[in-house]
């Protein structure tokens, strides 16, 4: 409990700095920002970027498998209709405490980037209100919590489960639905950056660099079809949409692995950036793969970790790709 305490008290004090920024544009409190493609990119707000995508994939990552779900009043009832003690029994509610820290640790993430210069206003909007929607979703957490902890089941035998379990799933759609709309700001941003890369290489005669522009671009792709909804099911429509941009991500892998040292080398890549690209795109290759055979063999634990693979590094290709494309 002290521990809740004190990562409520912290929360506290990021959420004060962040709405004393926000002041000024309080008519627009709770909307979704779309992105101002007009306008030139700047190198800082590339950067500002980079630091945004580092984070965006974290409910995605294989630490969030665990999260809580929901509470099942079946397991704290015996067969006479006993109300028990909270025991290691008790599977439901045991991750309570740790889906409390992993949302406490997000939140500080985007609010930390949040705060950075320059201001980004779709970008920072969006992560705004998925930190309220954090938010939101940590009380109901930590209400369900103190509900076990102080043993209020057993006065009330059970009988505050359903409303409990009814008041997080609301919560947790509005989560998802702002964690969606904060991820789909990054996308297009990151559309409009390479965008405008891939003219300025195509006229540099810059192959090696657009070769892997064109490789990341299948892998956003491939990204979107994937993780542009809440679960890791998919149906025969969309199987067969994963697999056709499986096919793309391997068409352009082919030729990310016949790129040579000496190649980059002459585009300023260097070996250890070379390096990074070569493996980051290599593990992208091999998990979509086995991604796409566990969705049609339904092992949901292959699907579950390949798909964690691919999110890291798929982050850490973006992440070199876009310092390179910084370097004048």
């Amino acid at each position: 409990m002290k521990l809740k305490k004190c990562i409520l008290i912290a929360l506290m004090t990021i959420l004060f700095a962040v709405a004393c920024e926000k002041k000024e544009n309080s008519k627009n409190n709770g909307k979704a920002k779309t992105l101002d493609m007009k306008k030139e990119i700047s190198t800082e707000e590339i950067k500002k970027y980079n630091e945004y995508l580092k984070i965006s994939n974290e409910p995605n990552s294989e630490e969030w498998n665990s999260f809580f779900k929901e509470i099942k009043k079946e397991e704290f009832s015996d067969t006479n209709g006993e109300i028990k003690n909270i025991s290691n029994e008790a599977m439901s509610i045991e991750t309570l405490d740790n889906s409390i820290n992993l949302i406490g640790d997000y939140i500080k993430q985007i609010a930390d980037v949040m705060q950075e210069s320059p201001k980004m206003e779709a970008i920072d909007k969006n992560a705004e209100n998925l930190i309220n929607s954090l938010v939101e979703e940590q009380k109901v957490l930590t209400e369900i919590d103190d509900y076990f902890e102080k043993g209020d089941y057993k006065k009330d035998r059970l009988e505050r489960v359903q409303e409990l379990n009814d008041k997080y799933k609301v919560v947790l759609q509005n989560r998802q639905e702002n964690n969606k709309i904060f991820s789909n700001s990054l996308r297009e941003l990151a559309e409009a950056i390479n965008k405008k890369m891939e003219e300025k290489l195509k006229k540099d005669k810059k192959i090696t660099k657009l070769n892997i522009l064109k490789f990341i671009t299948s892998v956003n792709e491939f990204g979107e079809t994937a993780f542009g909804k809440n679960n890791l099911n998919f149906d025969e429509y969309e199987l067969k949409k994963l697999e056709n941009v499986n096919a793309k991500v391997q068409k352009e892998y082919k030729v990310i692995s016949e790129i040579t040292l000496e190649n980059a080398k002459k585009e300023n890549i260097t070996e250890a950036d070379f390096n990074k690209i070569k493996s980051s795109s290599k593990i992208l290759s091999e998990n979509m793969e086995k991604m796409v055979s566990g969705v049609k063999t339904q092992n949901i634990q292959v699907v579950v970790m390949s798909a964690s693979n691919v999110l890291n590094a798929q982050t850490d290709l973006e992440g070199i790709y876009n310092l390179l494309i910084l370097q004048k």
